[in-house]
């Protein structure tokens, strides 16, 4: 009662053998035999589509590169994982890889997409044994019209990997973590004896408020810090400058009409410049524009890898 069964279950496994398993060219559309039971044969030979993607397997990965991979079914699985894995040798040598290096994972394992719908979650692992079984299952969804497109059995498979040195997690400046990394910086401040002006002070709170989560404090050795921290130099060089100005006080005269009469007075020229809202100095040829002079840079120019996004690298 039960050999029926058992010889279904084995027809419908099975791998198409015969004269066709001689010979190298792709198995034609019209070569497709039917078992005894109706069910449909594999096909000696497949082709498939590996994409390589930087990610995790069932997540939400974009992308990647494409390779194709021909391949004998009655192989199995274990070559099928060689080949996908020697293809991914290739993309090592792409210039996006390069740039960016990748590496596989620890316990590395090739996943197929059963059904032409199916998201990412429902990507199967495959193994020893269910390698037959799963391509079994993706080559009966073929349609006929599937069939006549596509012309020969093929499917799609993904190796998810790794970036060699996954980039930080940068954060946005948002008040409260602008106001956490003001406490960092106190706390800096107080255990090396130092204090940073307005300047300075407001862009370190800024640049370690984006940093990841856990980042000791610490001052920057870029440009902008260095500029930060000139520009803050000069401008307490002219508020001592003002004070001195002002305890030298200095008068100019004005004339002003007095019924009817115009009469020169004498006035103190910064407290005339206050009230009607300019600096204590000359804007027009003192200042933080005319006196501050940039500092030379000490980084050198690079490229900005931070902001890049993984491209989907179409090749074949």
């Amino acid at each position: 009662m039960q050999t029926e069964p058992s010889s279904q279950v084995a027809s419908d496994l099975s791998v198409q053998g015969g004269s066709g398993a001689s010979t190298i060219q792709p198995w034609p559309v019209e070569a497709i035999r039917l078992a005894v039971d109706g069910s449909r044969l594999l096909p000696h030979r497949a082709e498939a589509v590996l994409v390589v993607r930087v990610g995790e397997p069932h997540g939400r990965a974009r992308g990647g590169w494409r390779k194709d991979i021909h391949f004998d079914i009655q192989e199995g699985y274990a070559v099928f994982k060689e080949k996908c894995l020697s293809k991914f040798n290739e993309v090592l040598s792409t210039p996006e890889a390069v740039k960016r290096p990748i590496q596989l994972p620890e316990n590395v394992g090739i996943y197929l997409k059963r059904a032409r719908n199916d998201s990412q979650e429902k990507y199967v692992l495959l193994t020893p044994d269910n390698f037959t079984a799963t391509l079994h299952h993706r080559w009966k969804l073929l349609t006929p019209g599937d069939l006549a497109r596509i012309g020969d059995f093929r499917f799609e498979a993904f190796l998810y990997v790794q970036r060699v040195t996954p980039p930080e997690q940068f954060h946005r400046a948002t008040a409260q973590r602008i106001q956490n990394a003001r406490v960092q910086r106190m706390a800096y401040e107080a255990t090396n004896s130092i204090a940073f002006d307005a300047i300075p002070a407001h862009h370190l709170d800024v640049i370690h408020a984006r940093r990841p989560d856990g980042t000791a404090f610490e001052v920057p050795s870029d440009n902008t810090t260095s500029q930060a921290i000139a520009l803050d130099q000069t401008r307490e060089a002219m508020r001592r400058e003002d004070d001195a100005a002002e305890s030298t006080r200095q008068t100019g005269v004005v004339t002003l009409k007095f019924n009817g009469l115009w009469m020169p007075v004498e006035v103190d020229v910064i407290s005339l410049r206050r009230a009607i809202g300019l600096p204590d100095h000359d804007i027009f040829t003192q200042g933080i524009f005319h006196q501050f002079n940039p500092t030379p840079a000490t980084n050198p120019t690079m490229e900005d890898v931070d902001h890049l996004e993984d491209e989907e690298m179409q090749e074949t």
